[in-house]
């Protein structure tokens, strides 16, 4: 059974399958629900998680992240955008956001050069041979700590064992600094922990050089990010459940000796 932060209750199989419509997954459960995102949040601070509860996480990084990942992984679903010639300040752009939204809106070049970027990977025969006999865009959820935590695996080999991730960076030679930076730790261990796999792979490509690499997580990045996953639990608990979060967050101070 999955209690979600609201109360409600769903049968595992039931919200499972709820969660193949990406507005119940992004909008419902990421109102009720933690992810990896949120817990990286939880991680910096409690007041973050709090505001982006109340904000829209849209930006180009996100657009053309989820770009890149449509033309990837899913190119069929490109067919389910609505591509507008020229940029995103034309009437016919804001006409279309407007009437169904930012989120299935976009210019042709935005597009475009997702495709590109996507290409390096299908180019390049270890990264194709990579994310062959996956499946995609896998949804899963589990009572974690008693707290209900969503997740959205990008692949995942059909013997259940290996998560692929695929990133896209501005920078590919300082991957290793954007995993710790931006707590990539955590989203690795908590997949392996929702979906009781025993292996997380980075398949990461550069937007501007088309460089790709690919990274496996060592034993020690993955106690790194389980450490951090029980820390934004411990901090939801703390400031959302047990106390009053206008009493508790208007108290939250961060200590530190320069």
């Amino acid at each position: 059974m999955i209690k979600l932060l609201n109360g409600e209750q769903w049968e595992e199989a039931d919200i499972l399958k709820k969660m193949e419509d990406d507005s119940f997954y992004y909008g419902h459960l990421g109102q009720h629900a933690l992810s990896s995102s949120s817990l990286k949040k939880l991680v910096d601070s409690p007041k973050a998680y709090y505001k982006s509860l109340f904000q829209d996480a849209s930006g180009q990084a996100l657009r053309d992240g989820r770009l890149i990942h449509l033309h990837a992984l899913e190119p069929h679903r490109i067919a389910e955008l609505h591509i507008v010639e020229g940029t995103k300040a034309t009437k016919a752009y804001k006409d279309a956001v407007a009437e169904i939204g930012d989120h299935l809106v976009y210019t042709k070049s935005e597009v475009d050069n997702a495709f590109y970027i996507a290409k390096a990977l299908h180019d390049c025969s270890e990264a194709s041979e990579l994310l062959q006999g996956c499946n995609y865009e896998m949804p899963g959820v589990k009572m974690v700590e008693g707290v209900a935590i969503r997740a959205k695996a990008d692949a995942i080999k059909k013997n259940g064992k290996t998560i692929i991730d695929v990133k896209s960076t501005t920078d590919i030679g300082k991957f290793h600094w954007s995993a710790q930076n931006f707590s990539y730790d955590l989203q690795a261990a908590l997949y392996m922990h929702i979906f009781g796999a025993t292996e997380f792979i980075f398949l990461v490509v550069d937007k501007d050089t088309k460089d790709v690499g690919i990274y496996d997580c060592s034993d020690a990045f993955i106690a790194r990010g389980w450490a951090k996953v029980e820390s934004g639990i411990r901090s939801y608990k703390w400031f959302f459940r047990e106390n009053d979060p206008k009493e508790s967050l208007r108290n939250y101070v961060i200590h530190g000796l320069l």
